[in-house]
């Protein structure tokens, strides 16, 4: 993908690569810091500092960490609030819909490198985000992608357009590296606690989330995790958050989690989308195929009323 590396800021040519820094054709430089190249804007909320003196901001590797025993209790034996069970489907089936070698983007890839080499293996794969804990292939922010226009058959941002400052800007950027005919997929939440604070914006409804990308046609539509999952998640978000110690937190969490865990099978007794059902799932997946026909406003809200009542 070197070949169509540009400045975010200037949008000049990348014309020469060391194990220190990007070069650019108007002489500017980007920095790499353990063989990553660090390419955000000069506007970004993000910067060089950030990454070399490990800030955490949009995720904490902690959290992974199996050898703590909070963590592993919580990630390991406790069963979850909510649950994303038509994943693996809906990646197998739109990796099988794509042609052989297709370029593929990930904004946020978070520690789901190996996971989506996985799903999608016939995509020659650029991994990115906008922390180094994961070793993506490039960090950079997604307001100020460093790629050239039209040059990727498939951007696919999953749970990440709710910690853009301004998801307007981040989604024309998706757009814009997206070839024609290309296929952006998007997942994002309506109805989550605040996390990854302060490195969290927005929540989208389905209109919403139309809204975000006026020329591109929406190829496939559904709920990730329902309503059902939101109320478990809501209840014991509440009980945790009622006191500050954290032995009262750690508590609550695990006797809601025991008592809530199983309600997140009830989301799979409604899994088509309807009027209905779009009023507080936690989330959706839309997948969008781009055709550069311009939307107007009204046209897009009209989509709304295709669904069922």
């Amino acid at each position: 993908m070197f070949d169509y590396i540009i400045h975010p800021d200037s949008q000049s040519k990348l014309i020469k690569i060391t194990e220190s820094y990007y070069l650019f054709e108007d002489q500017s430089k980007l920095p790499v810091f353990n063989s990553t190249p660090i390419l955000f804007s000069y506007e970004s909320i993000f910067d060089e500092a950030d990454i070399v003196n490990s800030k955490t901001t949009t995720q904490n590797s902690a959290h992974l960490d199996k050898t703590n025993l909070k963590n592993y209790i919580r990630r390991q034996l406790l069963p979850a609030l909510n649950k994303d069970f038509n994943m693996n489907k809906r990646y197998e089936d739109l990796s099988k819909s794509l042609p052989l070698k297709s370029k593929m983007l990930i904004i946020g890839v978070g520690e789901k490198s190996a996971y989506y080499r996985k799903m999608f293996p016939n995509c020659d794969i650029v991994t990115s985000d906008v922390h180094n804990q994961f070793k993506p292939d490039y960090i950079f922010d997604g307001h100020f992608i460093p790629f050239a226009s039209d040059c990727f058959d498939i951007v696919l941002a999953a749970q990440v357009i709710e910690h853009t400052i301004n998801p307007w800007k981040f989604c024309k950027e998706l757009q814009r590296v997206t070839k024609v005919g290309g296929v952006l997929q998007i997942e994002a939440p309506q109805n989550f606690p605040y996390h990854a604070e302060p490195y969290d914006f927005f929540r989208f409804t389905y209109t919403g989330m139309r809204s975000l990308f006026p020329k591109c046609d929406v190829l496939k539509t559904e709920i990730t995790e329902g309503s059902a999952s939101m109320v478990a998640v809501a209840v014991s978000n509440y009980f945790v958050n009622l006191s500050s110690k954290k032995i009262v937190r750690s508590s609550f969490l695990f006797l809601t989690r025991l008592l809530f865990g199983w309600l997140k099978y009830l989301d799979k007794l409604r899994t088509s989308l309807n009027r209905r059902t779009v009023s507080m799932p936690i989330g959706y997946a839309f997948t969008f195929k781009k055709d550069e026909i311009n939307r107007r406003p009204k046209e897009l809200l009209n989509e709304f009323y295709s669904l069922k009542k």
